[in-house]
């Protein structure tokens, strides 16, 4: 048996099946939807398939829990209650605490209820709460829903199981759902099975592991050896799986070394600090830290921060700058750090995992010592500051820590660092945010801050800049649909707080080719809201999206994409978010000024520029806009504008009612009609349009 745990990433494969009226749109990773007519095909959850490498290791190495005599095992239950002929079948739910194997018994009863390795496959829970009809269903496919993040789930979704269960029953689906005994309480709400979840003996699953990984340190854990008496009956298989990979890798034939990475090298710790304890080891104490937390980095990165950290506690540096005390040599032995490569510090090389533990026990041996590191780790990740090209690697430090017991003084900082005006501790905390945010652990938590901060009536300007940026990262790429609600919160705001981080950040997800139709299909359903708050949130963010100023704007990756694929559709969303945009009152004139320089701009094609102007023009000739529209500003109308706007009015004009009498041949042609003097249009005074303005 595995251990629980996010599976690796891999590459990127497409399968996927949809219905007369759905689209398949791909969110992230290896994924498959199966796509039902009455719901958008970017609503599904993303599928990430289960890597081969996992499935093999489920086959190989699976352990049974112990039963008594005669009793059906846990994984012949399950696929007996999935492929029963009667009653509710082809989901289970498999409730247990975490780190107890049960990710790994799901795999197990959907290999043996027949799916194969390719198509088992992971639920990303890119929602804000758990609905039945986002759940996926591919004839022969197996989905694992985790729902042990959350404490309790709506009564919808448990009664809307009943319909899933129908809909994978037609196709040969299988649906397995991991929750806690805390969660999962329907009621009378579903008669969906469940299976408590029984964890196997963890010595057993490490050398079952072991056998796979490094048989020829088997003996390692013998039952009289020392690392065998570290899996106690209550050990987890989590737990059994790490000591097995640390035993596998030890570098070093001494078993007591693998002992002292898996105590996460506690006893190491213990006595370097009752050593090293006096005022006169306080620089070597700040240079240890110093190291951990930018391990790998070089040298004078390291030794300049850990002087910062000395500075903050109160220590006085020596008289004579870089030339006093001991060399970079002496100090490194006093600390247990080498040289790694040419100039770089590293404390892991000797000890493996040494940097991860150092931040640990000091976090856990020195709870007043906690703000002082955040606020250390923020000053010197400032903007053009010593670690300020290292940010991530220290956001992903303390995003460790935030997980750890006392982790939610990481989160209350961070919310500080947002509201401080200090832009280094603002960007600090986005990356924190983001790391959170995706955390396997706390990502649940996390992203429900991030929406209740979203929503906060007085949200200030840095808060809701942190927001959006957080959303155009690594969550918006895991979490599209997460990321793009809490957008939408933002853009609803009247003040506009975080305006332009949100369009930036709604930029930034379109730039994502997989996420292209998601985020254009979203906004223009908000656009489109009977709601006036989402309404307004929809059509700013559609205009944002299609604005042509900057750079290298999105909106031309949009329309190229468009004229390279052709899909049908792409026209259509376009024109519906500029209607809605139009029509609605507060951003009308925004609208008309954003056709406009599409009209005039000659990176859109005619073809995708005329039919969407048409369709949202259509029907409007009489308003005062169009009509403005269609003459054009004198001074800024372009040649390709000039040239578009008379074909664009031509298809707009209804098709002449056929004459019922003949009218007097002429010889002599009737003079053309100034576009001005149309029917129902008004003018702006210009006969002509003018050539661009220089």
């Amino acid at each position: 048996m595995s251990g629980e745990g996010e599976p690796p990433e891999v590459g990127v494969h497409l399968e996927a099946g949809a219905s007369d009226h759905a689209t398949v749109t791909q969110v992230a990773g290896d994924y498959e939807e199966h796509h039902h007519t009455y719901v958008r095909g970017w609503q599904y959850l993303g599928a990430v398939r289960v890597d081969e490498a996992e499935a093999a290791l489920v086959e190989q190495t699976y352990v049974h829990a112990d039963t008594e005599a005669g009793q059906e095992r846990q994984v012949e239950r399950a696929v007996r209650l999935l492929k029963r002929p009667s009653g509710q079948h082809n989901v289970v739910v498999l409730t247990g605490a975490a780190e107890t194997g049960r990710r790994t018994t799901a795999l197990r009863i959907l290999r043996d209820a027949g799916v194969k390795g390719k198509d088992i496959h992971s639920l990303a829970l890119d929602w804000d709460r758990p609905r039945t009809e986002q759940i996926p269903y591919t004839p022969n496919a197996g989905f694992l829903l985790d729902l042990s993040g959350y404490s309790t789930l709506p009564a919808d979704f448990y009664q809307g199981l009943g319909g899933y269960q129908k809909d994978a029953a037609a196709c040969g689906a299988f649906l397995v759902v991991l929750a806690t005994a805390n969660t999962w309480r329907p009621g009378t709400l579903t008669s969906v099975p469940r299976i408590e979840h029984t964890q196997p003996p963890a010595i057993q699953v490490a050398r079952a592991h072991l056998r796979h990984y490094n048989a020829g340190r088997l003996a390692w854990l013998s039952d009289d050896s020392e690392l065998a008496g570290l899996l106690g009956p209550t050990a987890s298989p989590t737990a059994a799986v790490r000591l097995t990979r640390i035993i596998a890798n030890e570098p070093t034939d001494d078993p007591a070394a693998a002992k002292s990475q898996f105590d996460n090298w506690h006893d190491y710790l213990a006595d370097w600090f009752k050593k090293y304890e006096g005022t006169e080891n306080l620089r070597d104490r700040a240079l240890l830290i110093a190291t951990a937390l930018l391990e790998g980095l070089p040298a004078d990165v390291v030794m300049t921060a850990a002087d910062r950290l000395f500075d903050q506690v109160k220590g006085v540096l020596p008289l004579g700058g870089p030339l006093a005390g001991p060399d970079l040599e002496t100090r490194l032995e006093v600390i247990g750090a080498e040289q790694a490569g040419s100039d770089a510090l590293s404390l892991s090389k000797a000890r493996h995992g040494l940097h991860e533990s150092v931040l640990s026990h000091v976090w856990k041996q020195r709870p007043l010592l906690r703000e002082v590191l955040l606020r250390w780790a923020s000053d010197i990740t400032a903007p053009g500051d010593i670690a300020a090209k290292y940010r991530e690697q220290v956001a992903e430090a303390i995003t460790r820590l935030a997980t750890a017991p006392g982790g939610q003084s990481v989160l209350r900082i961070v919310t500080e660092w947002t509201s401080m005006g200090n832009d280094a501790y603002r960007r600090l905390a986005v990356g924190v945010l983001e790391s959170t945010a995706t955390h396997p652990g706390i990502g649940v938590s996390v992203r429900k801050y991030l929406y209740d901060a979203a929503k906060q009536k007085r949200l200030s300007e840095s808060l809701a800049t942190t927001i959006a940026e957080v959303c155009a990262g690594s969550l918006g790429r895991a979490y599209p649909r997460v990321a793009l609600t809490r957008l939408r919160l933002l853009a609803s705001h009247p003040d506009q707080r975080g305006a332009a981080a949100v369009a930036r950040a709604i930029r930034a997800l379109a730039a994502e080719t997989a996420l292209r139709d998601l985020v254009l299909g979203e906004i223009v359903d908000w656009a489109e809201n009977d709601n006036a708050v989402i309404r307004q949130a929809g059509a700013t963010a559609f205009l944002a999206l299609t604005s042509l100023t900057g750079e290298a704007p999105i909106a031309l990756s949009l329309v190229a994409e468009a004229d390279t694929n052709d899909r049908e559709g792409e026209d259509s969303l376009f024109a519906r978010g500029w209607r809605a945009a139009w029509n609605h009152e507060a951003t009308a004139d925004r609208a008309k000024e954003s056709l406009a320089a599409w009209l005039d701009s000659p990176a859109v094609s005619d073809k995708h520029c005329l039919d969407i102007a048409e369709a949202v023009l259509s029907g409007n000739l009489r308003d005062a806009g169009v009509s403005d529209l269609l003459v054009g500003e004198r001074g800024v109308i372009t040649e390709t504008g000039h040239r578009r706007r008379p074909i664009l009015l031509e298809r707009l004009l209804p098709e002449p009612a056929p004459s019922t009498i003949s009218a007097p041949a002429s010889s002599a042609p009737a003079p053309a009609q100034p576009l001005a003097a149309a029917p129902g249009l008004a003018t702006n005074g210009s006969e002509k349009p003018d050539a661009p303005s220089a």
